[in-house]
């Protein structure tokens, strides 16, 4: 069996490095996908790939919506108006001066809203249980086709 994939779409590279080292540590094998810009993942995401490759599609996605002029709304919805992508869980992870809630983001297909927490080690816990939780949903389910692979894949 393939190793799940999980996308996060943050701007904070840190808190990417953060996340693939507490997937590591944990033993959580999977593929960690980054892309710091929602346009780029969407697109990837919504466009048919070519290869065989391309064609997975995440286990679960981590969004951070403070790099969106709209919070993110628009790529939930995009995401869950494709046929292929709608069952992909996305849990909306912005920082913790984000505004405490969101409920339009969650109105429109985000299966959860979860401020990061402060502390190195709160965030690594956090991002591994969403892992867990959500990506084995996913593994579950037969994947369609959907180009995700790009550049900027981590192998965790």
């Amino acid at each position: 069996m393939k190793p799940p994939i999980i996308l996060m779409i943050e701007s904070n590279g840190e808190a990417v490095e953060l996340a693939r080292f507490a997937l590591w540590r944990n033993n959580f094998h999977c593929v960690l996908q980054w892309y710091d810009e929602a346009d780029a993942a969407i697109e990837r995401l919504l466009s048919g790939g070519r290869r065989e490759s391309d064609r997975v599609l995440p286990g679960m996605i981590f969004l951070d919506p403070a790099m969106m002029e709209n919070n993110g709304l628009d790529f939930i919805l995009a995401m869950k108006s494709g046929r292929a992508t709608r069952a992909v869980p996305i849990v909306v992870f912005p920082d913790s001066d984000y505004p405490p809630e969101m409920p339009d983001l969650i109105e429109a297909g985000a299966v959860e809203y979860l401020l990061k927490p402060e502390t190195s080690q709160q965030y690594m816990e956090v991002v591994v249980d969403r892992a867990r939780r959500w990506s084995k949903r996913r593994r579950r389910r037969s994947a369609p086709a959907c180009s995700v692979r790009g550049d900027d894949a981590l192998e965790s």
